[in-house]
């Protein structure tokens, strides 16, 4: 959400908040058939995962990413990250493969200046909080201006992203005139 002075990209509660619908179902499952082993199973794991957002939401509060003029200020569980713009050297959106659920996770990756010789490699990840890559982008462009922002590497990522998607579509369909084609 992009104010006067300040971008914030807030958590999103969609996983959470799937958790505790699978829960709620796996303990119905329970109540109403019987206590088989996939219900007490299925409570057990959606049961941990969802006290684990709890305790996380209670103890350290939901996480966020604030691009302003100062910087850029992330949250993540406990952990406070500032950084000036005079510290970034650049920033770019990033698409990495995931053993998730989802294909690919988007992170914002930025490399900070550092004393030595060594860069420093920060990626926040941006899958789970509620923001846009062209919002994101243009906040960056906006507070720390063009030069922080590396729209060419963000570019390449993307036309990568599609170019693995099109494969797999592709393939897709291949599968399913094959299939049509031996049933005829």
């Amino acid at each position: 959400m992009i104010q006067q002075d300040e971008y914030i990209a807030k958590e999103a509660f969609t996983f959470p908040l799937f958790c505790l619908v699978c829960l709620a179902s796996f303990i119905y499952w329970g109540c109403t058939e019987g206590w088989h082993v996939g219900a007490i199973v299925g409570t057990l794991f959606f049961g941990i995962i969802t006290l684990i957002y709890i305790f996380k939401y209670l103890q350290f509060g939901c996480d966020f990413l604030r691009i302003d003029a100062d910087g850029i200020e992330i949250k993540d569980w406990s952990k406070n990250t500032t950084l000036n713009w005079s510290e970034i050297k650049k920033c770019e959106v990033y698409y990495r493969t995931s053993a998730s659920p989802t294909l690919f996770e988007r992170d914002l990756f930025i490399v900070a200046k550092s004393d030595n010789k060594h860069e420093q490699h920060i990626f926040v990840s941006l899958s789970g909080k509620y923001c846009r890559d062209k919002s994101v982008k243009e906040a960056i462009e906006r507070f720390g201006g063009k030069d922080v922002y590396d729209c060419q590497s963000s570019h390449r990522q993307y036309k990568y992203l599609v170019g693995i998607l099109l494969v797999a579509l592709i393939g897709i369909a291949l599968i399913f005139i094959i299939s049509i084609i031996r049933d005829v």
